[in-house]
């Protein structure tokens, strides 16, 4: 099922009229396919979002021509696939974040002491606490202090992800990352000891062996030099505590997630193979590391792995490693370029 657009529409040209703004809606991505149930549940935290976007964001119609752009506020409502996830934006062409007036309501709220400059990534969690709005005054779009912390609580509630990229005077994007469910996806088979795991095959860039000096190495450190990169490593043995010790051989399949790559150190490679996702049900569902499962050909049941959370998780446990010296990279390229049984999926 598509993202329903109707709401969206004429939300966007309702609440114009309402603020006196004139808002131009461009969809695009309308032909991405989503499960009903998802549909339904999304439909309150895209409203907002759209309701945030043309209160917030986009400018009076004077504001904007003393700021060189057209009277008209543009809004986008992108939907689209990408790295086994489904991806919603809503794109505005506003004044973006006001950092200044986000600031001092947090200093006023005693969230951040009063001369602390906080990063971007810091003024995007501060607007999505409790309560928190910097309206002036309360209407009937802004000011109630419900906001951006419902939605961000609804979509990780869905296992989805938020994230902000605003530009002063530009605009801000607002971006939905939520799994696929209900959907056949391409899959790439992992085995670690009896267990099976699927990988969303458009996330996977490469495989590679280890050998037995870079099994010893990884245990210590959690990451690998992979051709110059530091790659952090995530031992799916050690995830999901399955008993017993790995085989002869382990192998890395390399994965990226929106930029960010990790790998997931693994007994066997199975092969690429098509599946549909089943969701789990209400006692596994917040399962960390697991976002549905699937039937295989034999009849067993694989799990099918969250692998964005995977990645951050990897990401966030790997020690720091420090510069490699001449003689590590000149052994890690010697090693990464030499091992067999690899595989390049992009």
């Amino acid at each position: 099922m598509r993202p329903s657009t109707a709401s969206a529409s004429r939300l966007a040209r309702d609440l114009g009229r309402e603020l006196g703004k004139d808002i131009e809606l461009e969809l695009t991505g309308t032909e991405t396919e989503m499960d009903k149930s998802m549909v339904d549940k999304i439909a309150d935290p895209l409203m907002h979002l759209v309701r945030n976007a043309i209160d917030h964001g986009i400018e009076p119609a004077g504001l904007r021509s003393e700021r060189g752009k057209p009277p008209a506020g543009r809004l986008q409502l992108n939907a689209y696939h990408d790295s086994g996830s489904i991806v919603i934006e809503v794109v505005d062409d506003g004044g973006g974040l006001n950092r200044k007036k986000i600031l001092a309501r947090a200093v006023e709220r005693g969230l951040l002491p009063a001369g602390h400059t906080p990063s971007d990534e810091e003024i995007h969690r501060l607007i999505m606490q409790p309560g928190f709005s910097t309206a002036s005054e309360v209407t009937n779009v802004s000011g109630r202090g419900v906001g951006m912390d419902i939605v961000r609580r609804n979509i990780e509630t869905l296992r989805g992800t938020l994230s902000i990229d605003s530009v002063e005077n530009q605009g801000t994007t607002m971006s939905m990352r939520l799994p696929l469910t209900l959907a056949i996806i391409e899959g790439f088979l992992v085995g670690v000891d009896r267990s099976s795991y699927v990988v969303p095959l458009d996330m996977v860039v490469e495989c590679l062996e280890l050998s037995a000096e870079d099994r010893l190495r990884i245990r210590e450190s959690g990451y690998i030099n992979l051709r110059g990169e530091v790659l952090p490593l995530l031992r799916l043995r050690d995830v999901f505590e399955v008993t017993g010790d790995s085989g002869k051989r382990e192998n890395i399949v390399v994965v990226n997630y929106a930029g960010r790559r990790a790998g997931f150190v693994v007994d066997a490679l199975l092969g690429e193979f098509q599946t549909v996702i089943k969701p789990l049900g209400k006692l596994f569902e917040r399962l960390s590391g697991i976002s549905g499962s699937t039937i295989l050909a034999n009849g067993e049941v694989a799990l099918i792995l969250d692998a964005p959370a995977l990645v951050h998780s990897a990401r966030s446990q790997a020690k720091r490693p420090t510069a490699p010296s001449r003689r590590d990279r000149r052994h890690s390229h010697s090693s990464s370029t030499s091992m067999n049984s690899q595989i390049n999926f992009s």
